[in-house]
């Protein structure tokens, strides 16, 4: 997954999402504590409006960019994508196998040997990759191709930051969406930077969970500042200098946070790297 932001220009966000300050919805106040795992959902609207959110922090557009390739010289190879897969492990690599099974005569097809080789490696180079933006482009026309990424968003990012969220006792739909769009730009393995590490000093700070009765807006609270600190230092070396460029995503949500914007009710407004959007 990508670990950075990519901003999109203003007049696209400009085109895309007009903010009315009249027309935001009233805030609610924040949920009481209630102490043990949760058993949140996201029903649809909200679910969509975490995607539009993590789409705007990645590619400055509430639109899913499914067509999207770039390299961004981080380590991880080419980043591709609605939540920015990397050929450097087995994101793209698993997305283009799914492809095979449904065209195998596509032509993104063919990078699928070479695909498996860099993600063997870990490897971010393009040697033997010359077209394959095209080709990913191309596929991405076809409803299949963007239905294999939905599925794959919601296998290495979703479904694992809801299960987190659960275990946690997160129990608003912006919690869990801090949580997906965390485990979008920050991953969900073990090493320093990841989510699971992120949520572990998050509660060392609020000197507890919401699972233990802890407030969850003040978890909440501890985890930004956790992740702002974390993008600003990052453990990666790699992903060092573009993370430190990203902090203004966390501000974001920070607004949302304190906004008690907490059941993301649409219209949800949102600033970030200097645009305006609403998501509905």
């Amino acid at each position: 997954m990508s670990r950075i932001r990519r901003r999109g220009t203003g007049l696209v966000g400009l085109l895309l999402v007009l903010v009315s300050a009249c027309a935001r919805t009233p805030a609610d106040p924040w949920p009481e504590p209630v102490a043990g795992p949760s058993d949140v959902v996201l029903p649809a609207v909200q679910r969509r409006i975490a995607d539009e959110l993590v789409s705007v922090f990645e590619n400055g557009t509430a639109d899913p960019r499914y067509d999207y390739v770039e390299r961004l010289d981080d380590g991880r190879g080419y980043t591709c994508g609605k939540i920015g897969f990397t050929t450097d492990g087995p994101e793209v690599r698993d997305v283009v196998a799914a492809w095979a099974k449904r065209r195998p005569g596509d032509p993104l097809v063919r990078y699928l040997p070479r695909l498996r080789e860099l993600a063997a490696d870990a490897d971010g180079g393009d040697d033997g990759m010359a077209g394959f933006p095209a080709a990913w482009a191309a596929a991405a026309g076809d409803p299949q191709f963007r239905r294999i990424q939905d599925q794959a968003t919601d296998r290495i990012a979703y479904g694992p930051a809801l299960r987190l969220a659960r275990t946690l006792g997160i129990r608003t739909a912006l919690g869990v969406a801090v949580l997906f769009d965390t485990a979008v730009q920050h991953g969900m393995g073990a090493d320093p930077d990841g989510l699971p590490a992120l949520a572990d000093r998050a509660t060392r700070s609020a000197r507890g969970r919401p699972a233990d009765g802890t407030p969850e807006q003040r978890w909440l609270a501890a985890f930004l500042d956790v992740r702002a600190e974390t993008l600003r230092h990052a453990h990666d070396p790699d992903t060092r200098a573009v993370w430190a460029e990203s902090v203004d995503r966390v501000k974001a949500l920070r607004r949302l946070v304190n906004d008690d914007r907490h059941g993301l009710t649409p219209p949800v407004p949102l600033t970030v790297f200097g645009d305006e959007y609403e998501l509905r």
